[in-house]
């Protein structure tokens, strides 16, 4: 490209704020998972955390959970930092080259609709899942949802910065 620039360069400053938005949106969901998982009770019911073995057994599978969630909103920065969308150079498979716009686009399209069914799917069964369901709403329950509701704004944040990284590649580079 003449200019030198990385596509990431060129991304509107509204898509770089909703790339960040969409990672930051994901991280309240990990942290309460893994504060449970760890053995900490923010207020749930002891019924409940023995039923979800937590800590135990339980905890192994919230914490994959979360590393899997952090990976996938980090991936967010291919499309909003410089140089992301390149092939690491210790790769031995096609060291410093530039990802095609189609795959990075594709595989962010993909992402949001597979967020956007989880986040459907997760409202809709939101009763069977909810460690105060049927208690009383205390602090820790408000926390509970909160950190889960705000889970909801990453599939649009997600979609904005996609769009906004394939407009800025619309033109192909070297």
């Amino acid at each position: 490209m003449a200019d030198g620039l990385d596509g990431a360069h060129r991304v509107p400053p509204w898509a770089r704020w909703c790339g960040w938005v969409a990672v930051a949106a994901a991280m309240p969901t990990v942290v309460w998972r893994v504060v449970v998982g760890a053995g900490a009770s923010l207020g749930t019911p002891e019924h409940w955390r023995q039923v979800q073995r937590l800590p135990g057994s339980g905890t192994g599978y919230v914490v994959s959970l979360s590393v899997i969630q952090v990976c996938a909103a980090l991936l967010t920065f291919v499309l909003i930092r410089p140089g992301a969308d390149r092939i690491p150079q210790w790769s031995p498979l096609a060291p410093g080259r530039r990802l095609s716009r189609r795959v990075v686009v594709g595989s962010s399209a993909a992402g949001v609709c597979a967020l956007t069914v989880l986040c459907i799917a997760s409202v809709a069964n939101w009763a069977k899942v909810d460690p105060f369901a049927g208690a009383e709403m205390t602090g820790w329950a408000w926390l509970c949802i909160a950190s889960y509701a705000a889970a909801l704004v990453w599939p649009p944040a997600l979609a904005a910065a996609t769009v906004g990284y394939a407009r800025t590649r619309r033109v192909p580079v070297p």
